[in-house]
């Protein structure tokens, strides 16, 4: 995934330098969005999204190719030759239909819409029995970014969190969340909704870290055209953690 966004990202530095003359305003006019959303681009800061992404290389005819539809993010798993753990030789062996593979992608990639084959990181195996997953389908697997501490100490650089994208209510606020941003990048935060005041929802994206890290507050009505289906991308139900250093 990082390849992908790396390599949109230089296309889009060298059409600033070469077709605009190193100017980020004229660019940044040129492809209809904000001067200093496209210098956080620039500078790393933040990663677009791939709806965001897709037009501006259109604009530059660096063509982002997409699958024809959106796929089921998880499988079914077929184990063949299956290494199993020393201890538990002579046990019998896992059967393929216990366990499903939910693809891997980093935060970025986790937005709304389609989950190109170049932006899956790999595939993360769980238990079907696992009461967090049990019944659920349409699963993802996020991982959190390495600079993204927000949500420690629940959550650290590098752990993997499984998203059930069907789960998608936040009636109950405190649920930690795959979230999106108004420009669709995907973040995992808790969710809050204040109640509906002049015609409009406050939604508010908090942080474990709340005190490095405050909560960001955005309108439903300005900020996501009043689409619920923008704001949230699914729940988190599970989280795999590296305990080496805790």
């Amino acid at each position: 995934m990082g390849n992908f966004f790396d390599s949109a990202i230089l296309t889009i530095k060298n059409a600033i330098s070469e077709k605009y003359g190193g100017n980020v305003s004229q660019a940044a006019r040129a492809f209809g969005m904000s001067v200093p959303t496209l210098h956080t681009w620039i500078k790393g800061d933040r990663k677009p999204s791939l709806e965001k992404l897709s037009p501006i290389l259109d604009i530059l005819n660096a063509k982002i190719v997409l699958p024809s539809s959106n796929p089921e993010a998880d499988r079914d798993v077929c184990f063949v030759d299956a290494r199993i753990a020393p201890i538990g030789e002579g046990v019998e062996p896992p059967q393929s239909e216990d366990y499903i593979a939910a693809p891997l992608v980093g935060e970025v990639g986790a937005g709304l819409g389609y989950i190109p084959q170049d932006v899956i990181e790999g595939w993360c195996l769980v238990s079907r029995n696992n009461p967090a997953v049990r019944s659920r389908s349409n699963l993802i697997a996020v991982e959190i970014g390495h600079s993204s501490y927000s949500m420690q100490p629940t959550l650290n650089p590098g752990d993997i969190v499984l998203v059930d994208k069907n789960d998608r209510n936040i009636q109950r606020c405190g649920h930690i969340m795959l979230v999106t941003d108004p420009e669709g990048a995907g973040m995992i935060k808790r969710v809050a909704i204040n109640d509906k005041k002049d015609d409009d929802h406050r939604i508010i994206f908090y942080s474990d870290n709340n005190l490095l890290h405050p909560p960001l507050v955005y309108s439903l009505r300005n900020d996501y055209a009043g689409d619920w289906d923008k704001v949230v991308a699914g729940r988190v139900i599970l989280a795999l953690t590296d305990m080496r250093k805790k």
